[in-house]
């Protein structure tokens, strides 16, 4: 009995503390959204009066300007927005979406030499245009054509302001219609996916066909502005542990240019047989190129390496490369043995924008490339821009940019103003010739500066200028220009 009513007991104590109990739990968990409540519209109410608040509108981080429009633009608009058409379904499975663009270069200069050493002088206003027209069937498979009116053979049209010796013709008009680019490029397993659609069987082979520039071991081995070749490219390769490589097999039958007698000329009879390599390792990249010209018994027969590394040492950007050329019967004026090293260091200096460049080179014997496009120099244009050929004119390289058995180099620093959209590149640089069976050696030294300027969103200013002095008879040379660059 005393157990039992001690049960009731406390039923009925704990029937009367319950409701309580509830309210209590009730307002502990109400009370909290009560106050956050009041809390948020007095915070809203301050936030109203502030002017630092954040905008509830998206602001953009960049503003883009609209594109530039190239000159005729047919088709999907070149790095266009919105949304892209259907395109046209072939056969093969592959989807093309053409699109037909016209673009170039207008460049003109007035441009003048004061040469001491050979007691020449000739100031000069010439001018170059290159138009291109790019048909777009996908992003891999193009057909580029292109043409140069004013130039051709490395010869330009300009008008001689002053000569001395007196040059015979005032104005020289080398107009021309003359098909400079014309080729198809293409990958094989983007035009025939229905081949392998999985991507398993290594069908992503490049090919291009036709006339076409190339360049290898940055212009050192080869440069040539306009070739008619055939080449096919197998890249992704994961050979010996590489991250990546790729093998080009390339053979060229026409419109070849070589190096003879200091200047680049056609060889009408020449072959080119080329193998090029290129291989990413996790520390640098790797070149290793090989190519056999066959020619005239003016020109000879050749054979011509390459190899080169790129890598960064701490902060340094660094670029190695030794090219060579060995002539295969009779040597020739294209063919002559040679080896050219050629370094280039670079860095950024702290807190800076700017760029520091030290290039040097060697060359033992006479090293002659492959093939060189008339217009493009001699090997050692990456060197500087006290070594390199403007491509414009008569305007030589202030050290000259042939390496027979010479030694040399230029020190350069290339600063940046207003947001990059000019430059200043101030160089010296200097050159010794070793052997003195070279004809007309050129022991020098030399000062260079170049000034950029853009304007508009097409055009360019540039500036050059440049001192020399030839060790060799004590006199000097100068030389400075003016070039307006419009691009279409």
């Amino acid at each position: 009995m005393k157990t039992r009513l001690n049960i009731e007991t406390s039923f009925f104590r704990f029937g009367r503390v319950l409701p309580v109990c509830l309210l209590f739990v009730a307002l502990f968990f109400a009370s909290p959204e009560v106050a956050f409540s009041q809390e948020q519209e007095e915070q809203q109410e301050e936030e109203s009066h502030e002017t630092s608040r954040f905008s509830d509108e998206p602001i953009p981080l960049v503003t883009v300007p609209p594109r530039p429009r190239p000159i005729f633009e047919l088709g999907e608009p070149f790095l266009g927005t919105g949304t892209l058409g259907q395109g046209i379904k072939l056969p093969t499975g592959a989807v093309w979406q053409p699109a037909f663009m016209a673009f170039g270069s207008i460049r003109t200069a007035a441009q003048a030499i004061n040469n001491d050493v050979t007691d020449t002088q000739i100031s000069e206003g010439v001018a170059r245009f290159d138009l291109f027209g790019n048909l777009y069937l996908t992003q891999t498979e193009r057909i580029v054509i292109g043409f140069r009116p004013l130039d051709q053979d490395g010869r330009f049209t300009r008008y001689t302001l002053s000569a001395d010796p007196a040059d015979s013709t005032d104005f020289q008009d080398e107009l021309n219609f003359k098909v400079r680019t014309l080729f198809f490029e293409g990958d094989i397993g983007e035009i025939f996916p229905k081949l392998d659609w999985t991507d398993k069987h290594g069908f992503d082979i490049g090919f291009s066909v036709g006339r076409q520039p190339l360049s290898f071991q940055d212009g050192l081995l080869m440069n040539e502005s306009a070739i008619d070749a055939v080449g096919l490219t197998r890249a992704n390769l994961k050979w010996f542990g590489a991250v990546n490589m790729r093998i080009t097999a390339l053979f060229g039958w026409g419109e070849i240019d070589r190096p003879m007698g200091g200047f680049n000329r056609a060889d009408s009879n020449a072959k080119l047989f080329g193998l090029f390599t290129e291989t990413d390792t996790p520390t640098q990249t790797l070149e290793l190129d090989l190519i056999y010209v066959s020619g005239d018994s003016l020109s000879g027969d050749g054979l011509y390496g390459g190899f080169s590394s790129i890598r960064r040492f701490g902060g340094m950007n660094n670029t190695f490369r030794v090219v060579a050329s060995f002539p295969v019967g009779d040597e020739g004026l294209s063919n002559s043995q040679g080896v050219l090293f050629h370094n280039q260091l670079g860095w950024t200096p702290h807190h800076s924008i700017n760029y520091v460049y030290i290039n040097t080179f060697l060359g033992i014997d006479e090293f002659r490339s492959a093939a060189r496009g008339p217009s493009t120099g001699g090997p050692l244009g990456q060197t500087g821009i006290l070594f390199a050929a403007v491509g414009l004119g008569r305007y030589g390289a202030a050290l000259g940019n042939f390496a027979d058995n010479s030694v040399g180099g230029a020190i350069g620093y290339q600063m940046f103003f207003a947001h990059t959209r000019r430059q200043l590149v101030l160089e010296a640089g200097a050159r010794y010739v070793y052997d003195r069976d070279v004809m007309a050696p050129v022991n020098a030294t030399a000062g260079g500066a170049r000034y950029q300027i853009a304007f508009g969103r097409r055009g360019v200013i540039v500036l050059d200028g440049f001192g020399s002095y030839n060790f060799e008879v004590s006199k000097a040379v100068f030389g400075g220009r003016l070039e307006l660059l419009i691009k279409l």
